[in-house]
């Protein structure tokens, strides 16, 4: 910025390619953005695994010189650029604990995509359950109701159960129970 003859204010940047950055030199260091920014660095396809397992000591290291809330916002940022893969995260979790034993809760800790993947996978399989259960409440529920209707018919318990191919004591039970959901 400046105006004629005078100039008033120069910025000047220093560009930082991550690409052309080596992350094996980031590895033992303390700093979290470069932790975060690992994935970002320059690696080949085959060593992508290696990074994200290295990126995962280092944040096992870090955890306790960070907040949990920055330690959360540098698993989240990493996890965007490494797009974890949830085959080989098990392997390196196993990998983790085999190597760290003592860290297990804390190794839990650095899968935040786990955490996601899991959360999901519960919900799914909790929608599944309460829908299979929800259609066999409804198909008693109607059976039910079929019986009663027949009952207050006039219906003997024994002609209701050779008319629906249900067993008497069913019928009865139904009956005794006066259970009606209409």
């Amino acid at each position: 910025m400046a105006i004629p003859e005078h100039p008033i204010l120069h910025f000047q940047f220093l560009k930082v390619e991550l690409k052309k950055q080596d992350w094996r030199r980031f590895i033992d260091s303390d700093n979290p953005v470069a932790a975060a920014l690992l994935a970002k660095m320059g690696y080949t396809k085959k060593e992508k695994r290696e990074v994200r397992f290295a990126f995962l000591q280092m944040m096992l290291r870090l955890r306790e010189k960070l907040d949990p809330a920055r330690f959360m916002l540098i698993m989240s940022v990493a996890d965007l650029y490494f797009m974890p893969n949830i085959k080989q995260d098990e392997e390196i979790l196993q990998e983790l604990s085999k190597q760290y034993p003592e860290e297990g809760a804390a190794i839990m800790d650095l899968m935040p995509a786990w955490k996601r993947w899991g959360y999901e996978e519960g919900i799914e399989a909790g929608k599944e359950k309460g829908k299979k259960e929800g259609k066999q409440e409804g198909k008693e529920v109607e059976r039910n109701n079929i019986i009663h209707k027949l009952l207050d018919k006039g219906f003997s318990p024994e002609e209701v159960a050779e008319t629906l191919e249900f067993p008497v004591d069913e019928v009865r039970n139904c009956l005794n129970s006066k259970r009606t959901l209409r």
